[in-house]
């Protein structure tokens, strides 16, 4: 089976009606490119921990990266459909989805709050993949309390002196350019800094359960000195830009969990049919049956509920909430869904990294871009404020 599926027509015809033809063509081609270039060196980057630029370089060249942007090269298609395609990379190969989606975090970063001269110099290579971005934001004593950071950015004439460390930032030491937040005199601002600026190094590569295809490292700033220009927005305003950006960035989380456990879930399905137990097939046993109802109902809703939320973006709307919703409700899915499959594997399940390494892929996601707990809080603390 392929992976873009009835469903995926179906979706888009109920999403985006006429216009669904298009879409499908565009999905259809990139799932078959998917296929062919990328899923099959999936578990090799698993097992040796390499890293994914060449897989990454074709996807640029196929525009994936192109879709949801309206200029500079952009495609101009709906949230939706990005959020469908990065679906269909997380299925294919998550390592790859992750650098991706943080990659184009910071794009949608410079093409939201960007000054006319990022968006001339820096967007079109960001778009095109000539330039690869990392986002750095946690620091080794500030995860979910961005707040607490220590990185500070001071005012020296026209430039501005960075000091201090990032941890686990996607794509360190290979990205060209590092969207870096900082205290400022006003609060909090975000710079975009070039890998060849003097006083940024880049620590080694940090081992991880899963997602081991791609790079994840710290970054160390010392007397790093960056033009006023280079600050991305307003100056103390980084936060509530990051809010922005990361509200799109959730959902695409959401979408690459949905992708991870439709293929986990086509394994142990297959799996389930072939195996026989008691002298009939795995997959006439009821608790298989229920097992694999639960997982297939759990997977379209984590789909359709980014999908939702993707489409409150595109009508304007305010949709933090949802994107909070949808990261919570896909990435623990994924993890549930997975953790199914393994049950259904049995012992190859616990010793196969082809069924395994998909739940330590899902696990991830739920900490990184908002832990589910953070996320949690924020989704109460709306709807609290909204009944008052």
């Amino acid at each position: 089976m392929g992976l873009f599926h009835a469903e995926h027509e179906n979706v888009l015809r109920t999403f985006y009606g006429q216009e669904r033809s298009e879409y499908g063509r565009i999905l259809e081609s990139l799932a078959a490119f998917l296929e062919t270039q990328v899923a099959a060196g999936s578990a090799g980057f698993d097992a040796d921990g390499g890293g994914i630029r060449e897989v990454r370089t074709k996807l640029f060249g196929q525009g994936l990266c192109r879709i949801p942007f309206d200029s500079h090269g952009g495609m101009s298609l709906p949230f939706g459909i990005y959020a469908l395609a990065m679906e269909l990379v997380g299925a294919a190969d998550a390592p790859t989805a992750m650098s991706m989606a943080i990659h184009n975090t910071v794009a949608d970063g410079v093409h939201r709050f960007g000054t006319p001269s990022q968006k001339e110099s820096v967007l079109p290579d960001l778009i095109s993949g000539r330039r690869l971005a990392a986002f750095a934001l946690t620091e080794p004593s500030s995860g979910s309390d961005a707040r607490s950071m220590r990185t500070t950015a001071v005012g020296l004439g026209t430039d501005y002196v960075i000091n201090g460390s990032k941890t686990f930032i996607t794509n360190a030491g290979e990205a060209d350019v590092y969207l870096v937040f900082a205290r400022s005199e006003k609060g909090y601002s975000a710079f975009l800094v070039d890998r060849s600026v003097p006083g940024m190094t880049v620590g080694d590569e940090i081992p991880k359960l899963g997602m081991r295809g791609s790079r994840t490292a710290e970054v160390r700033f010392e007397d790093c000195r960056v033009p006023a220009e280079s600050m991305l927005g307003d100056d103390g305003e980084a936060f509530e830009h990051a809010k922005a950006m990361l509200n799109g960035s959730r959902i695409i989380m959401g979408s690459i969990c949905v992708g991870i456990a439709r293929t986990a879930y086509g394994k142990a399905l297959a799996y389930s049919v072939q195996r026989e137990l008691f002298k009939q097939r795995l997959a006439d046993l009821q608790i298989t049956r229920e097992k694999v109802a639960d997982m297939r109902t759990e997977i379209t809703s984590g789909r359709l509920l980014c999908l939702y939320a993707s489409r409150l973006r595109e009508l304007g709307l305010d949709y933090s909430s949802e994107a909070a919703q949808a990261k919570i409700l896909s990435t623990e899915m994924a993890v549930r869904v997975c953790d199914r499959v393994i049950q259904i594997f049995g012992g190859h399940g616990y010793t196969d990294a082809e069924v395994h390494r998909h739940w330590r892929d899902a696990r991830l996601l739920t900490i990184g871009e908002g832990a589910s707990e953070v996320l949690r809080m924020l989704i109460a603390g709306m709807e609290v404020a909204g009944s008052g």
